[in-house]
């Protein structure tokens, strides 16, 4: 009985101490070219991600969504590239630098009735392409038989957008190399 309290109470001041070291994030906050967005989806339970939404300038037609998440529980991060359904698959949905090689190829997941997703994992080497260049295009084919849509895309701001997450829901972040002290700090190694 002693052993279970004294587990109980470990676990309660850990919990304790770990909301204590969140931070307040608010809706509609800036990261360079993302917006943060948070939504209740249960009791104690908050969803926030980094929104990007790409439209033509002429037509106001979406060309794509993007969205950037952490993992819960385990240091990492997505983001999710969103476009009208109809896309032609074989093509991809690709991320690249404008005047050079660097390319980031996204994996279809699913559709439905309006919009195909598909998702990049960002790894140490992904998150440091990002950061370290400018000039970003994303391209897909939205048919089989047309020319490929490309338009520009801001990375700028993601990670220090993915680490505000990571500091107000208490998650690991996206860096499998930063300690818990760099996650609260925004420090890098």
């Amino acid at each position: 009985m002693r052993y279970s309290v004294l587990v109980a109470s470990f676990a309660a001041c850990f919990a304790v101490s770990a909301y204590a070291q969140t931070e307040r994030l608010e809706n509609g906050s800036r990261f360079g070219g993302w917006t943060v967005s948070c939504e209740a989806i249960a009791v104690n339970e908050t969803l926030c991600i980094l929104s990007q939404r790409l439209v033509r300038t002429d037509t106001n037609t979406v060309l794509a969504e993007l969205i950037a998440f952490n993992s819960d529980n385990a240091r990492g991060a997505w983001i999710a590239a969103r476009v009208p359904n109809g896309v032609f698959f074989p093509s991809g949905f690709v991320i690249g630098r404008q005047e050079a090689d660097t390319r980031l190829e996204f994996e279809w997941q699913n559709c439905s009735a309006d919009i195909c997703e598909a998702l990049l994992e960002l790894g140490p080497e992904e998150l440091d392409l990002i950061d370290n260049a400018e000039d970003w295009v994303a391209g897909y084919r939205p048919e089989m038989t047309s020319e490929s849509l490309v338009f520009r895309v801001s990375l700028d701001g993601l990670e220090d957008g993915l680490l505000a997450l990571a500091r107000a829901l208490g998650q690991p972040g996206p860096r499998a190399d930063r300690g818990a002290s760099d996650i609260e700090t925004g420090a890098s190694e």
